[in-house]
């Protein structure tokens, strides 16, 4: 088994000139649902956004698709497979309520407090990278559309600008890219490996996450890093912070025991009729 380190987000601090940066980055890993076909994608980014902007871990109702929570220990590598097929946390042809889904991407939430220094989401960039030989994972934020300027506010990306005398906060989701706010939330950027069987029985289904797996076994880590910067070559960076998933190929019954019996019941595969 590899080994197992839990890492959640890191608020790193840096300077821009000679003057320290105030501004905190912290990045929360956690499991999505696959924005390419749930059902349950707008209610999850809803409850992300909740938690992230109150500093909480979870958000919205235990035991359904929608359910968002923070990764805190090992992820398997069946469970951060994207498929065209239902299935979820690794099993093919899962029961209800997570028969309409499609699988589970790895995913950085990010919360940024300027803490009295504004910034805006056109200088947001991020890079993301698995300790694997081939990162396989991995992908760098410049010259792509993950590099300052790659970002727009939006119900996904909710900029905060703080009430002041009584007022109220103003949430910016859209408009300008370089509109100045005090914080910044969003479900954040991600990636997974895809497994695709149109028309395939549930065996071949599971077979198809199977293999995907064992693309990503190689990774025991994969590290999302957010950071400000007035260039978009990176080296205006005044603000950063990092989350790390900790992946794990276990063997089955160790895993099940991980698990636990509540959540192995939520993931067991329905019986087709035959």
């Amino acid at each position: 088994m590899k080994h197992i380190q839990s890492v959640v987000g890191i608020a790193l601090l840096a300077a821009c000139g000679a003057v320290a940066s105030s501004i905190t980055i912290t990045v929360v890993p956690t499991l999505a649902p696959n924005m390419d076909g749930s059902p349950n994608w707008d209610a999850w980014v809803a409850n992300s956004l909740t938690a992230l902007e109150n500093n909480e871990s979870s958000a919205g109702t235990p035991g359904t698709p929608s359910y968002y929570q923070a990764v805190t220990g090992p992820v398997a590598d069946s469970q951060t497979i994207v498929t065209d097929f239902s299935s979820w946390m690794g099993q093919a042809d899962p029961a209800a309520p997570y028969d309409g889904e499609y699988g589970n991407r790895l995913t950085f939430g990010l919360a940024i407090l300027g803490n009295g220094t504004q910034f805006s989401i056109s200088q947001l960039g991020f890079d993301a990278s698995s300790n694997d030989p081939n990162d396989v994972l991995g992908f760098g934020g410049v010259a792509d559309d993950y590099g300052p300027g790659g970002y727009d506010y939006s119900s996904d990306y909710v900029g905060v600008i703080f009430g002041t005398d009584g007022n109220p906060n103003t949430y910016v989701t859209g408009g300008p890219d370089t509109q100045l706010v005090d914080a910044l939330f969003s479900r954040g950027s991600g990636n997974s490996m895809p497994a695709y069987c149109a028309g395939c029985d549930q065996a071949d289904e599971q077979a198809a996450i199977d293999a995907a797996a064992e693309l990503i076994a190689p990774v025991s880590q994969f590290t999302g890093t957010y950071y400000l910067s007035n260039n978009a070559d990176e080296s205006g960076t005044f603000a950063s912070g990092s989350g790390t998933f900790d992946l794990v190929t276990p063997e089955p019954a160790a895993w099940l025991m991980m698990l636990g019996g509540g959540a192995v019941v939520g993931w067991m595969r329905r019986r087709k009729a035959q």
